[in-house]
């Protein structure tokens, strides 16, 4: 099954106008309390299109911190790392970074993510307006959507709470999860009135995953030795 993962971009967003899709991403107000600490510079390894960060247009010298905004319009793309973690956003991608040299929380208001995480004694959370995914030391690919999360842990353990339900994920090698509306209406209180359901791989590769992790010095976990 490696390496024969496709690249579908299924869940990119509709295509709107950059200035109203800047204007809809960053009106949403912040539900993160920003830390105090001094924010460590990111390094920008990949940027294609128009991308943009607190609102200003970005370059490959320019500076991603923790408490930066950063919107990817819909013919860009970009890639950095931030201390231990590496991330690839697709287009149509609105996220705030949220921690100093250790990113804390990334709050995805839309789009797509593909994150390689360091291992951490404090989990970092990835906010969505579905559900939070807690994360230690993994890989995970997340697309949002306002009523729609699509989320795969690569590789290690994550901790997805939908409403008050949590449910611990474990995986060696991609284990996706799609999680919607109920159409019959009849989850329970703690879903929130959403469902669960397993899904097929989609919209990354092991090749992308080994990308991110040589930024940070590591490979993946399904490269190691046993």
């Amino acid at each position: 099954m490696k390496d024969h993962l496709q690249n579908k971009r299924s869940y990119a967003p509709t295509s709107t106008s950059r200035r109203k899709f800047m204007q809809a991403a960053l009106a949403v107000p912040v539900l993160l309390t920003l830390s105090g600490r001094t924010f460590a510079s990111a390094n920008i390894h990949q940027l294609r299109g128009e991308v943009f960060i607190n609102n200003r247009p970005a370059n490959l010298g320019s500076r991603i911190t923790g408490g930066s905004k950063i919107v990817v319009s819909h013919d860009g793309e970009l890639a950095f790392s931030i201390g231990g973690d590496a991330f690839l956003l697709r287009s149509g991608t609105a996220l705030e970074l949220v921690g100093g040299a250790v990113i804390s929380s990334l709050r995805l208001l839309t789009g797509s993510l593909l994150g390689a995480f360091e291992q951490r004694k404090k989990p970092a959370h990835i906010v969505t307006s579905v559900a939070t995914i807690g994360i230690r030391g993994t890989a995970v690919y997340v697309s949002a959507e306002p009523h729609r999360l699509y989320t795969c842990t690569c590789y290690g353990e994550t901790d997805l709470r939908i409403g008050r339900h949590r449910q611990p994920i474990s995986a060696s090698y991609h284990t996706a999860h799609e999680i919607v509306k109920d159409p019959a209406g009849k989850s329970s209180d703690k879903m929130a009135g959403m469902v669960l359901n397993t899904m097929d791989v989609i919209d990354h590769t092991d090749d992308e995953l080994r990308m991110l992790e040589s930024w940070v010095g590591r490979v993946p976990a399904f490269d190691r030795q046993p």
